[in-house]
């Protein structure tokens, strides 16, 4: 009588590491990108103003800029600092390529001006952008690109961001607005004295930002 298979099982280790790392990526997926979104504690304005500023600068400022025109913005308007930043993520490293090239298209489009560089030639002329560690180093990157692709990309950018900011704005203020209302509701009082106690005080713009 032949001995039944026996099943390999990986060694406890293993597993353990592979669920304690399961376990990190949750809690850091769960910390930068839900928490900020249903657990906040502003109003629906404040918050919808970081999710418009979050991806206009995420789709229309070039990678490596972003920080920067984010913490400058701040400076200037009153919004959630932390739903922005976590927002500006729409444009990393995984969806630089596709989305830039999308661009060129989009602003060859726009422009009357034929495509003339296939996906991979537009990848070997975005390597240098891709790799820029500093905010400098991608800067002067992005301006060697040539005067015609910056042009094509970025009538495409502004195109693209105003109309991401526009619809992030208005989806996420009624999104924080039926928030707050169903609190509102559960603590028993009118919307707008809930609201009232969320919003951020001029004296204190500095510490309401997320």
């Amino acid at each position: 009588m032949q001995p039944l298979p026996v099943k390999e099982v990986a060694p406890i280790e293993t597993r353990d590491s592979s669920g304690k790392a399961r376990t990190k990526w949750g809690a850091f997926l769960r910390r930068t990108f839900v928490t900020p979104f249903v657990f906040c504690k502003h109003p629906p304005w404040f918050d919808a103003r970081g999710i418009a500023a979050g991806l206009a600068i995420g789709f229309g400022m070039p990678i490596g800029s972003q920080m920067v025109t984010l913490g400058l913005l701040r400076l200037a308007i009153r919004f959630n600092t932390l739903m922005a930043f976590t927002f500006t993520w729409v444009n990393n490293p995984i969806t630089l390529i596709p989305m830039y090239y999308g661009y060129y298209c989009l602003g060859s489009v726009v422009l009357g001006r034929p495509i003339v560089m296939d996906a991979e030639s537009f990848r070997a002329l975005m390597r240098p952008l891709a790799h820029a560690s500093y905010f400098w180093e991608a800067a002067h990157a992005f301006v060697l690109l040539g005067w015609d692709t910056v042009l094509r990309w970025s009538v495409a950018a502004l195109i693209v961001a105003a109309v991401s900011g526009f619809l992030g704005y208005v989806v996420g203020y009624h999104v924080q607005k039926a928030r707050c209302m169903r609190r509102a509701r559960a603590m028993g009082i009118p919307y707008e004295r809930f609201v009232e106690r969320l919003e951020p005080s001029p004296l204190k713009h500095g510490r309401h930002d997320g």
